[in-house]
């Protein structure tokens, strides 16, 4: 270390001088770095943890000892039942819940439209839809119980925690850049 702060100290005409830079240095010096890796292993894992709860709640309910809602009154029972109150504010909570989050993860993207966070944005309309899904599909076949609550509970808590992170990464991603 010594040597090294001798050598500034003896030379520091050369380290003062202001020399500019050769035009186009910094577009050649781009040129040569790698480009960024898109980190996808982490937008498809979530993903895929969000369709994979869908697709188990899916099977669960059309296994033999799930519910079966083919039969019209029990689906007229189920839509009539106590928890149907519930159920509706339940679904009207985590979609307000999980709204915020689409709203909070578009005004980073719309602030600095950093490279991965589009995707991340992307992502986050996925789940959105996924869950528009399951409110069409899954959702009227739960039976209208605790279970049903249960069920539907775990589907928009893993929903509404993927996008909480996926919204934790955009504010990374959008750090890193500042």
């Amino acid at each position: 270390m010594d040597k090294l702060k001798n050598f500034i100290d003896t030379n520091r005409d050369a380290f003062e001088e202001d020399e500019m830079l050769p035009e186009g240095h910094l577009e050649r010096f781009e040129q040569k770095l790698p480009k960024p890796r898109k980190n996808r292993v982490t937008l498809y894992s979530l993903s895929a943890f969000a369709i994979a709860a869908s697709i188990a709640l899916l099977l669960l309910f059309r296994l033999p000892g799930g519910t079966d809602m083919s039969d019209p009154a029990l689906r007229s029972a189920a839509q009539t039942c106590d928890s149907q109150e519930e159920i509706e504010e339940l679904r009207l909570y985590y979609n307000m819940q999980m709204n915020d989050v689409l709203a909070q993860m578009k005004k980073l993207y719309k602030q600095d439209r950093t490279p991965g966070a589009e995707e991340l944005l992307q992502e986050s309309k996925r789940i959105l839809t996924d869950n528009y899904m399951f409110e069409e599909t899954v959702l009227p076949t739960l039976p209208c119980s605790n279970d049903g609550l249960f069920a539907m509970t775990q589907h928009y808590n893993n929903s509404l925690e993927g996008l909480t992170l996926m919204l934790k990464q955009m504010r990374q991603v959008t750090d890193k850049e500042k």
